[in-house]
């Protein structure tokens, strides 16, 4: 009786124990993202206001013998071009100069980083163990992003507080400029260093996403990689 009673003890301790710890890799993967994710948004989010309207045609395009481009000679930019870029200027100086907030549509529901059995070899990881992790679907979770203060003139909003169908569609009384997703990172087994998945949708057809690698330096969780993942 007192065999089975130790062994039951013992059972539970451990099953104790294995809950706290699966309870600790999420809260730790909260307070991670937490701290990392000004320097994302800095890093990927952009003003479509700015984004979008790149600067005019300024001179004449000169191609080789084969007709290839070469270059453009600004020297031979007419009038109307000439006026064009200073307009151009104009415009984007006062939208640097605009005070007012660039709202990033967020997803606050955090999904696992999806990569199966992911090998990460690199120079900026030469013993690392970001391998054959299998994400777990049942570790979604809420990131309370509004508790995080953001560098710079961006701020987050609440997808589910736009019409997702028609999110580029309507018309905002704000500087409405995207939507930002993230996903959980994924950790070497020293805690040290991790990857995450970051897609940044500016339009129906533009957006991009991106690979980021994140490491601890000096108790500060920084970004020291980006790879582009996809482009529209």
């Amino acid at each position: 009786m007192k065999k089975l009673q130790k062994t039951t003890f013992i059972f539970l301790v451990i099953l104790f124990a294995n809950c706290k710890k699966s309870d600790c890799d999420i809260e730790f993967n909260k307070h991670v993202l937490t701290e990392i994710l000004p320097s994302i948004i800095d890093s990927t989010c952009v003003d479509i206001r700015i984004f979008s309207n790149p600067p005019p045609p300024y001179g004449k395009m000169l191609f080789d013998k084969e007709g290839r481009f070469t270059k453009i000679d600004s020297t031979k930019a007419t009038a109307k071009e000439i006026q064009r870029l200073k307009d151009w200027k104009k415009d984007i100086a006062e939208i640097k100069k605009d005070t007012s907030k660039v709202i990033i549509a967020f997803d606050p529901k955090i999904s696992p980083y999806e990569k199966e059995y992911e090998l990460i070899v690199i120079k900026d990881f030469p013993n690392d163990t970001l391998k054959k992790l299998i994400a777990n679907k049942t570790k979604e979770y809420l990131l309370n992003y509004k508790s995080i203060r953001l560098n710079g003139k961006f701020m987050l909003k609440d997808i589910n507080e736009f019409d997702r169908e028609n999110i580029f569609e309507r018309k905002y009384k704000f500087n409405f400029s995207g939507i930002l997703r993230v996903s959980g990172i994924k950790f070497d087994k020293k805690c040290e260093s991790g990857i995450l998945d970051v897609g940044f949708t500016c339009g129906r057809l533009c957006g991009y996403g991106n690979k980021i690698f994140i490491k601890k330096v000096k108790n500060k969780w920084k970004i020291i990689k980006m790879e582009g993942t996809w482009m529209s």
